[in-house]
């Protein structure tokens, strides 16, 4: 072999060499690209998936909350409305208030509401206590007068007012009051 042969041999094995060794050092680098890129959507599906789920609960939880809420609500506001049926003389059984009044229940409020809610439905519920003492002190004609009666009634209305007003807070209502 002569000289020119033996450079275009070393030549051409040189170009195979780089070219093989390209294509190893390019499918190296695209194999790392490659599991970056699957780690990449791996981590993005299952932070999309824990997102999702973050976003259900919560969506599961402001359901929960405004059915027990409204629960709620309606007794007090139907108690409330017999409690005026009774002092107005409609009703003379104040057994049934008594027993509405038994009835409603701070259990599921305990369990879903936040502190604001739960001591506003704790004042809502005492209230109601003084308010039916109060009216049975009427019926049982030992109070002198309706003044207590009716301070009693006004305290209750406000305290309904703040109840809800801190529902729709939690709830993220905007309320004009």
């Amino acid at each position: 072999m002569d000289g020119e042969t033996i450079r275009l041999m070393v030549v051409a094995f040189g170009s195979i060499a780089a070219g093989l060794g390209g294509a190893v050092i390019a499918g190296a680098y695209n194999r790392r690209n490659t599991l970056a890129t699957i780690e990449a959507a791996r981590t993005a599906a299952e932070t999309q998936r824990e997102a999702d789920q973050d976003v259900e609960h919560d969506r599961w939880l402001r359901d929960r909350k405004i059915e027990v809420y409204s629960k709620f609500l309606e007794e007090v506001h139907e108690l409330r409305l017999s409690l005026a049926e009774v002092q107005v003389g409609f009703h003379q059984d104040t057994n049934e208030v008594v027993k509405k009044a038994r009835d409603l229940s701070l259990l599921h409020l305990r369990v879903l509401a936040p502190r604001l809610v739960l001591a506003a439905a704790q004042d809502v519920m005492k209230s109601i206590r003084s308010l039916m003492d109060e009216l049975i002190a009427i019926k049982e004609r030992t109070a002198q007068n309706t003044e207590a009666y009716d301070a009693e009634a006004d305290d209750f209305r406000e305290k309904v007012t703040l109840l809800e007003l801190r529902i729709s807070d939690d709830l993220g209502i905007d309320v004009v009051a």
